[in-house]
């Protein structure tokens, strides 16, 4: 065998290696799971009894969200709003613990879906995650498949914790994540109120100390006590342009509403920043919070998929937020 030809050869098996570390190291990255740790899905306990009191619900101090919920009906609180009363209801669903209002209405060019929630405790509204894993690289799933694996009458993407490094995260009354970012969060806390705040002004054990039940760090803030504060000048280029957006948005205690607003399309252009907090306005609510949007925004309710997710189909994501049928 001539030099010329081993040369070749060794040239050659270089560059197999090199090619199949290269590949290794991309799959390592973007596509094989890998880190973290399972967290346990919370304990949830529910027993019906009949309360003569004008008292509906008594919910416990404890984070395993146990809940005694009086046999009489869920009722609504207050007047659906009037952008929800001339819009088009897409159906109902209760189970005695929650009560959902599925409606689709339209504005600024865009088809927005809104889930109108009323609970009888906050520990009906759960965080689920990829495959049940925090922390690591590549845990994804679509919102559908982590809705259908938790027995979920309606699931929304929130706040892709696993995306960042940094910030704080609480699910289900357990703390995941205590390092602080630049990041805005809000808190779900065990009132059944909602406070968003600049991670920078407390501590992820002082915010569970307080009652938080969920914690999602994404951002930005759209309404802090009634006051609209989104400006498409925050600096995030994300925020100034039409997107596919969700949100979450406190109307009083134990009363949400979730919305998916679809674009990218010449049906539904998607929205700015402002204009999505002028809808959460609209819905009367006195807090809003922006969850991850683009291709990751997606609302399930009844076994389906009721918005139309940008890419064409559902994206993969790190959790969502559920409620149980």
């Amino acid at each position: 065998m001539t030099p010329n030809r081993n040369l070749v050869r060794i040239v050659a098996a270089f560059y197999v290696v090199l090619f199949l570390f290269s590949s290794f190291v991309l799959l390592f990255e973007f596509v094989i799971p890998h880190g973290g740790y399972y967290v346990e899905d919370p304990v949830i306990t529910t027993t019906t009894t009949t309360i003569t009191s004008n008292t509906d619900t008594t919910i416990s101090g404890d984070q395993t969200g146990e809940t005694t919920t009086s046999a009489s009906p869920l009722s609504y609180p207050g007047e659906v709003p009037s952008v929800l009363a001339t819009g088009d209801l897409l159906d109902i669903y209760e189970n005695g613990n929650a009560l959902i209002s599925l409606y689709h209405i339209r504005a600024h060019n865009s088809d927005v879906y809104v889930a109108d929630v009323v609970v009888t405790s906050p520990y009906e509204i759960l965080a689920g995650l990829a495959y049940n894993i925090f922390g690591g690289t590549n845990y994804v799933q679509a919102v559908s498949t982590m809705a259908e694996n938790h027995d979920a009458i309606f699931a929304i993407n929130s706040d892709y914790a696993s995306h960042y490094e940094t910030g704080l995260v609480i699910r289900n009354g357990q703390i995941l994540r205590s390092t602080i970012s630049y990041r805005t969060f809000v808190a779900l806390m065990d009132d059944g109120t909602v406070s968003i705040l600049p991670e920078s002004s407390t501590t992820a054990q002082s915010m569970l100390d307080q009652g938080a039940w969920q914690l999602w760090s994404f951002g930005p803030a759209l309404i802090v006590d009634n006051v609209s504060v989104a400006d498409v000048n925050d600096g995030l280029d994300r925020d100034r342009v039409n997107n596919p957006r969700s949100a979450f948005g406190y109307v009083g205690p134990n009363h949400f509403m979730f919305v998916c607003v679809d674009g990218r399309t010449t049906e539904s252009h998607g929205v700015d920043i402002e204009e999505l907090a002028e809808i959460m306005g609209l819905l009367n609510c006195s807090q809003a919070y922006n969850f991850d949007g683009g291709g990751s925004a997606t609302m399930y309710f009844n076994g389906e998929i009721v918005n139309h997710p940008s890419e064409g189909t559902e994206r993969l994501v790190g959790d969502c937020v559920y409620i149980r049928a």
